[in-house]
């Protein structure tokens, strides 16, 4: 998408050109998008509440992209070291990950979904830090209130993981390492609180956000993207033949998610992933748990709620990392270490098959139309159905504990 950065060009315009936000919402003026974009703003107002506090202007974006985007590279490159350690294994996944088509999109496009991706990183360190006073302790809780509050305000969709991370506090898991009572009310309350204001930040302007591209399509990989398939067999095999044909792919969605319950289940991979955050130190272990928790119910939620634009897989990189560990431990079963394997690749195929869409050759375009159902219909629902028991398992297990 041209010009380069178009997301964050998109806010930081909106931002410049000084509309009045209930007029912009309810559509009675047309932004500022450089891109000339003309639909209704899509993003939450936080976004141009902050972009003008901040003087935001279009000659900062690129630094601001290159910055951010930068850091969210070395923060996954460092995960995955942490994972897998300086092997070639390492090497590989972080190469998959790095040029993979949802880091590359994110990038180009400078979406905000990076500094979501920070904000969760941060939000996860500032809960596996050793607190000993209670000074520091109201310090911490007030950050993690306001990135509580700018995750939610800024996107509200981070509220799925931000809910996930309260039913574990509300469950008896602490969040933090060695906390006391008192941190381990104020840690809730400041989770709770934030969400709460960037909610009531984001509500009265609901009505007027627009969704773009609400049938899905190649860029997407939600239940919801499913519009764009329906006119596709509808034009290509007729009305009666594609009703078979879309009940048919339905189906075979549905078999998968129930495959992916049943692997995890029968294989007990959530016992493989416990021994990973066992081996850690405390700590790192507690850093890894929130983050996994955050992260991973984040993307469950756009999943089944939204058409789940394609860069919101990074959100599942915490995860990759647990399952990359899991063949590298002496503890893992043979059917563990399969599955772990079969998710991963998976995963990296489910991460590199858009890019044939810039194929060269009519033989990548027909490639894609071959990969597209499925990644859509057989990879992706087994991976999500086998995150969400593994999500579920490891909230039960905060419950007995």
């Amino acid at each position: 998408m041209q010009p380069p950065f178009a997301d964050l060009r998109y806010v930081a315009a909106n931002a410049e050109c000084g509309v009045d936000l209930n007029d912009y919402y309810a559509g009675r003026v047309v932004g500022c998008d450089p891109s000339g974009r003309t639909y209704p703003f899509d993003y939450p107002p936080m976004s141009i509440w902050l972009g003008r506090f901040l003087h935001v202007q279009g000659s900062h974006v690129p630094l601001i992209a290159i910055s951010s985007g930068l850091v969210l590279i070395l923060c996954i490159v460092l995960g995955l070291k942490s994972c897998l350690g300086a092997s070639w294994q390492w090497r590989l996944l972080s190469s998959g990950v790095l040029m993979g088509y949802p880091l590359q999109q994110v990038l180009e496009r400078g979406n905000l979904d990076v500094l979501l991706l920070l904000f969760f990183l941060l939000l996860a360190y500032l809960f596996s830090l050793r607190v000993n006073s209670s000074l520091l302790g109201l310090a911490n809780a007030g950050l993690a209130a306001l990135i509580s509050f700018l995750l939610v305000s800024l996107k509200l969709y981070p509220i799925f993981g931000l809910a996930a991370l309260l039913v574990q506090k509300s469950l008896g898991r602490s969040l933090r390492f060695a906390t006391t009572a008192r941190m381990f009310f104020l840690d809730k309350f400041a989770v709770l609180f934030g969400s709460a204001l960037g909610l009531m930040a984001t509500f009265p302007f609901l009505k007027g956000m627009n969704t773009v591209a609400k049938e899905g399509g190649l860029k997407s990989h939600g239940l919801l993207a499913f519009g764009y398939l329906n006119n596709s067999l509808i034009d290509t095999f007729g009305l009666d033949s594609a009703r078979v044909l879309i009940k048919l792919l339905f189906l075979i969605k549905l078999a998968f998610l129930l495959i992916g319950f049943y692997l995890v289940w029968k294989t007990k991979m959530y016992e493989a992933l416990k021994r990973c955050w066992q081996l850690c130190a405390p700590q790192a272990s507690i850093f890894s748990q929130n983050l996994f928790v955050m992260m991973s119910a984040t993307w469950l939620g756009c999943y089944v709620t939204t058409i789940n634009i394609d860069y919101r897989l990074l959100f599942l990189v915490p995860w990759l990392g647990l399952l990359a560990r899991v063949p590298f431990m002496s503890s893992s079963s043979p059917q563990q270490i399969r599955l772990a394997a079969g998710l991963i690749v998976s995963l990296l195929i489910v991460f590199w098959v858009p890019l044939l869409q810039w194929g060269y050759s009519d033989f990548g375009r027909r490639l894609i139309t071959l990969a597209e159902p499925l990644t859509e219909f057989a990879l992706i629902p087994l991976c999500a159905a086998s995150l969400a028991f593994l999500l579920i398992q490891h909230t039960w297990s905060t419950f007995r504990a």
